[in-house]
């Protein structure tokens, strides 16, 4: 059986495995970084933060028969606020015409924008490779389970929901988007502008230009990159447009990568999700043939837990024994359903 809950201290050595074996962006192979963000969550599901708007919340796909976490993914609760701020790079058009050259342009051009009072954003979406085809779709899950929390507690979060997607240009050691950009401004390696924005986004705002910067001056091939999600994201994309996202005409300035975005209360996943209370004996372990899959969650003594059940013909969901034991649930509590897409 497979849960997501949120990340613990003892989880550490499996994210590093986990890490070491995708060298990805969003799950680096470092126990300092990986040890801050594991305590950060814990305070941030456990209301423990001076600023809640600091909050980012992790949740891990734990496989209970090897006692091993095999995925990832996060919620922060607020982009940008003061002396932190969110910046983008806003994507337009812009047509200019020769009458007397008989000839007509269409420049897209990039200007960094920047707020201090941003959208909650969700991401850091990893799973290991044995799991993607897993009958208990560990990706829709680890992507839906955000969306359940989010709607369980909406005071936590804005009203706008933005999701970053890994660029065409996301590879191991290199960013070719930062070196055609960013790099030309700061005269930084990507690492290092990466790491010193989680910690202050001043150089931003001291060194990127201020005036719109025309694409057509860059490299067809880093034109035509731009603002595409990596192969590797695409599957995630398409979870995020069947839940009610869209595209947004903004690109992160460090990778290039595509912004998508929703109204929280119109994603589907937030909107759909139903609260019921369990009835008093567990089903059978037997679970009905073609039936349609939900994530169940709870919240009980021991925290926030969720897994993926069928549902019988009832729309009501099949929760064995071994399922309440792994949820920490019995007859009688309350749990939500929330449809996978």
């Amino acid at each position: 059986m497979l849960i997501l809950r949120p990340v613990a201290t003892g989880d550490l050595a499996d994210l590093l495995e986990l890490a070491g074996g995708l060298d990805s962006v969003n799950l680096p192979q470092d126990e300092t970084f990986l040890r801050a963000r594991i305590e950060d969550s814990r305070a941030a599901f456990a209301g423990n933060l001076r600023d809640p708007r600091d909050a980012v919340f992790t949740f891990v796909l734990e496989d209970l028969e090897r006692s091993r976490c095999v995925g990832t993914s996060l919620i922060i609760a607020k982009q940008g606020r003061p002396g932190l701020p969110y910046y983008w790079l806003e994507v337009s058009q812009e047509e200019r015409r020769s009458p007397e050259l008989n000839r007509r342009f269409v420049h897209t051009k990039l200007r960094l924008r920047s707020t201090v009072d941003g959208p909650t954003e969700v991401g850091g979406l990893i799973l290991d490779p044995a799991y993607r085809r897993h009958p208990e779709r560990c990706g829709k899950a680890l992507s839906i389970v955000r969306f359940s929390y989010i709607s369980a507690h909406p005071e936590r979060f804005e009203q706008q929901i933005i999701a970053e997607m890994l660029s065409c240009f996301a590879a191991p050691g290199k960013n070719r988007w930062w070196e055609a950009f960013g790099a030309r401004f700061t005269g930084l390696p990507y690492r290092e502008a990466d790491h010193l924005s989680a910690k202050t986004k001043q150089f931003i705002a001291d060194l990127f230009p201020v005036d719109p910067v025309y694409l057509t001056l860059f490299s067809d091939d880093v034109k035509d990159m731009m603002g595409v999600p990596n192969e590797s994201s695409r599957p995630a994309v398409r979870i995020l447009e069947k839940i009610g996202f869209q595209p947004l005409n903004q690109v992160d300035p460090f990778d290039g990568g595509p912004y998508y975005g929703a109204a929280r209360d119109a994603i589907v996943s937030v909107r759909e999700r139903r609260e019921l209370v369990l009835p008093g004996e567990p089903r059978s372990e037997t679970y009905p043939p073609d039936a349609p899959l939900v994530l169940l969650s709870a919240e009980s003594k021991g925290g926030f837990r969720a897994t993926v059940v069928p549902l019988d013909e009832d729309e009501a969901p099949w929760v064995t024994a071994a399922c309440r034991e792994a949820l920490g649930v019995q007859g009688g509590d309350r749990v939500s359903v929330t449809p996978l897409p």
